[in-house]
């Protein structure tokens, strides 16, 4: 199995999935509120333009942390990825920093698939996947996206688009189902 492709850790994971924090020192930081909102996930999956190293380390306090590499990343092997796979409980969940600029969107904001969505996945992913999580908006969306799935994007929990409000995405992975809740960092 490639490293690209990651195995959930067990059944009935929930995931904490940030993006768009651009953490720096003397720069933006993770407000106070969201480590409480944190607690109890088994993976904090980051969907690029975190910023420097730092940031993934505070998340790596609360639980592991995996994902992909935006414009905005340091070299680390936790976001090493341009695209990566999750896998678990019967899905596959496809993660990306750029859904537009890897060809798997015609737009961003909001979402709409390319397309050419299915080679853009097989190129990526090795195959279809269920969910897609894509960030660089700094807007939460959730769209439809392939047969019977949905693209998810968490916005972002720092500095989130005009009008928007900063958030990020639980996600709870089981056998019988995927239940996703952008969340509000108040």
């Amino acid at each position: 199995m490639s490293d690209s492709v990651w195995r959930l850790p067990f059944e009935g994971a929930n995931l904490a999935v940030l993006a768009d924090c651009h953490i720096h020192a003397g720069g933006p930081q993770f407000p106070p509120a969201l480590f409480p909102r944190l607690q109890g996930v088994d993976l904090i999956i980051t969907l690029g333009d975190m910023g420097e190293r730092a940031g993934l380390d505070q998340l790596q306090e609360i639980a592991p942390v995996l994902g992909v590499r935006g414009g905005d990343d340091e070299d680390d092997l936790r976001t090493h990825h341009a695209a990566r796979v999750l896998t678990g409980s019967g899905y596959r969940i496809g993660c990306v920093f750029d859904a537009q600029a890897t060809g798997l969107a015609q737009a961003c904001d909001p979402f709409v698939a390319a397309a050419g969505a299915a080679q853009a996945c097989q190129r990526l992913f090795g195959g279809p996947v269920d969910i897609l999580l894509h960030a660089s908006t700094h807007r939460p969306d959730e769209a439809r996206f392939g047969p019977r799935g949905s693209a998810l994007n968490p916005g972002s929990a720092i500095l989130p688009a005009e009008g928007a409000k900063p958030t990020f995405l639980r996600l709870k992975v089981a056998a019988e189902g995927c239940y996703g809740q952008v969340i509000w960092v108040a």
